[in-house]
C-alpha cells in the first residue's frame, strides 16, 4: 500500500505540472491568436504609412494621417504615438497619449496578473507570460522596453533555445518596425544563425522561418541573388505571418527574382512553382504581367509595369534606398535580351519597341556601352545599334546569361529538327508500303 500510494504521488506531481504547462501554452496562444492563424499583426502596416509621409509628396497628405493616426489609436500605442510625433513633427496630443498609455499599463498588468500561486514562476523558461509582453511590448511600439526584456532573456542560462530563437526573430522584427535598421536586423539575423545551426536548438520550422527573415534582410542590403533563392525555398511552406503577410512575400519574389535569375529559369521559378504560379494566376495578377512582359519581350508594357514597380519601391522603407539601381538594371535586362537576337537593329525599331523616343533609346544605350554594361555600339550614320558579342573582347565582357540562352536555343532546334526529320522517314516509308 505505501509503494502503491507513493506512486499516486508521482503520478499526480506529474499531472499537475503538466496541466500547468498547457494553460501556459494555451495563455500563450490566446494571446497571440491572429499570428498563429497565420494573420499579420496590423500594426506591422502602420510603418509603410509613416515611411510614406516622410517623402515629399506625401508628407501632408491627409488620408495617410488619418490611416496612421487611427492605427495607433486603435491598438493603444502611447510610446509609437509618441515617436511619430518626433519624426514627423506632429503636434503632440498629452491627453491622448495619457490615455493610450493609460490602457497600457492596464493590459501589462492584467498579463501579469495571469501568474497566480498554482502556476510556475514568472522566470521559468516553461512559462509563456514574458513572452507575451514582449510581444504586447512589440504590438504597442515599445522599442526601448521590447530590446530590454528581449536582451534580458537572451542571457538567462535557463531559457530553452526555442524560446531565445523567438526572441531573437522579436528582436528583428522591432528592428524592421522601427525604420529598418540594418545593424539591428543584421545582429538578430547573425544571432538566430547561431542558435538554429549551432546545435539542437532549431528545428525545421525555426530554419524555415529564418528564411524568411534572412530574405528580408538580404534586400535591406540589395543583395537580390541571395534574397531571391531564399524567398523561392520559402514561399511553399511560409509560416512567418508574425513578420510580413504573403502577398509580400510573394511580392519580393518576383522582385528579386526578375534581377537575379537569367531569363531561361525565370519561367520554371515563377510559372512551374506550385504555390508560387498559384498566387501569380489568382491574387497577384499585375506581378505576373510584368514577369510576362519581358519573358515575351513586350518591352512597351514591360516599361509601363516597371514604373508602376518603381512607384511601389518609393514607398517601401525596405526597398526605398534601392529602387533607382532596381529600375536601371532592369532596363538593361530588357535591352540585353532584344540586342541578343540581332547583329544590328535600328534605334527607330528599339524606340517603337519600348514605346519611348529615340533620343531617349540612344542615350541610354551608349551610356550602358560606355559602362562595359552592353557589348555594342551605335551607328550614328545608319542610325542603328550593332551588337558585338561575337567579337573575342564581348566574350569576356558580354552578358553569360545571353550566351547560355543561345546555347539552349541552338540545342533545342538542334533536337526538334531530329525529331521532325525521324518522323518524316517514316511518313516516307509508310507512303512507299
Amino acid at each position: 500500500m505505501m509503494i502503491c500510494s507513493r506512486y499516486l504521488r508521482i503520478w499526480f506531481y506529474y499531472l499537475n505540472n503538466s496541466l500547468k504547462v498547457i494553460k501556459n501554452v494555451l495563455f500563450f496562444y490566446r494571446s497571440n491568436m491572429d499570428i498563429a492563424e497565420g494573420v499579420t499583426p496590423a500594426y506591422l502596416k502602420l510603418a509603410q504609412i509613416k515611411f510614406c509621409l516622410t517623402l515629399p509628396q506625401y508628407k501632408e497628405d491627409p488620408d495617410l494621417i488619418s490611416s496612421l493616426l487611427a492605427g495607433i489609436v486603435q491598438n493603444n500605442m502611447a510610446p509609437y504615438y509618441k515617436e511619430v510625433c518626433t519624426d514627423l513633427s506632429w503636434i503632440f496630443d498629452q491627453t491622448l497619449y495619457d490615455k493610450m498609455a493609460a490602457n497600457n499599463a492596464k493590459r501589462m498588468a492584467e498579463l501579469e496578473q495571469e501568474k497566480n500561486p498554482t502556476m510556475v514562476d514568472d522566470d521559468d523558461p516553461v512559462s509563456g507570460i514574458w513572452q507575451a509582453k514582449l510581444l504586447y511590448l512589440c504590438s504597442i511600439g515599445d522599442r526601448e522596453e521590447a530590446t530590454k526584456l528581449a536582451e534580458s532573456k537572451l542571457e538567462e542560462k535557463n531559457v530553452p533555445k526555442s524560446q531565445q530563437i523567438d526572441t531573437v526573430f522579436a528582436l528583428f522584427r522591432v528592428a524592421y518596425f522601427h525604420g529598418c535598421d540594418i545593424p539591428a536586423m543584421k545582429k538578430a539575423i547573425d544571432k538566430a544563425t547561431e542558435l538554429i545551426e549551432g546545435g539542437s536548438g532549431g528545428d525545421w520550422s525555426a530554419r524555415n522561418k529564418l528564411k524568411a527573415y534572412d530574405g528580408i534582410w538580404s534586400l535591406a542590403i540589395r543583395d537580390f541573388n541571395r534574397a531571391a533563392k531564399l524567398f523561392v525555398d520559402v514561399v511553399p511552406t511560409f509560416e512567418s505571418y508574425e513578420l510580413a503577410d504573403f502577398s509580400t512575400i510573394i511580392k519580393y519574389t518576383v522582385y528579386s527574382s526578375m534581377i537575379a535569375f537569367p531569363r531561361y529559369e525565370l519561367k520554371k521559378t515563377l510559372m512551374h512553382h506550385g504555390v508560387m504560379a498559384q498566387a501569380l494566376n489568382s491574387d497577384s495578377k499585375e506581378l505576373k504581367d510584368y514577369f510576362v512582359s519581358l519573358y515575351e519581350g513586350q518591352y512597351s508594357k514591360f516599361l509601363v509595369y516597371l514604373a508602376r514597380i518603381e512607384k511601389n519601391m518609393k514607398q517601401d522603407p525596405l526597398l526605398h534606398p534601392h529602387y533607382k539601381y532596381y529600375v536601371q538594371e532592369m532596363r538593361l535586362l530588357a535591352y540585353k535580351q532584344i540586342l541578343q537576337a540581332y547583329r544590328s537593329l535600328s534605334l527607330d525599331y528599339m524606340a517603337e519597341s519600348f514605346g519611348v523616343t529615340k533620343e531617349f533609346v540612344e542615350k541610354e544605350v551608349a551610356r550602358f556601352a560606355a559602362a562595359g554594361r552592353l557589348t555594342c555600339k551605335i551607328d550614328h550614320v545608319a542610325g542603328a545599334v550593332v551588337t558585338s558579342s561575337t567579337s573575342k573582347n564581348s566574350l569576356q565582357l558580354g552578358a553569360p546569361e545571353s550566351r547560355l540562352e543561345r546555347g539552349i536555343l541552338y540545342q533545342t532546334t538542334v533536337k526538334k529538327g531530329d525529331i521532325l526529320l525521324n518522323r518524316l522517314k517514316k511518313l516516307a516509308r509508310v507512303m512507299d508500303f
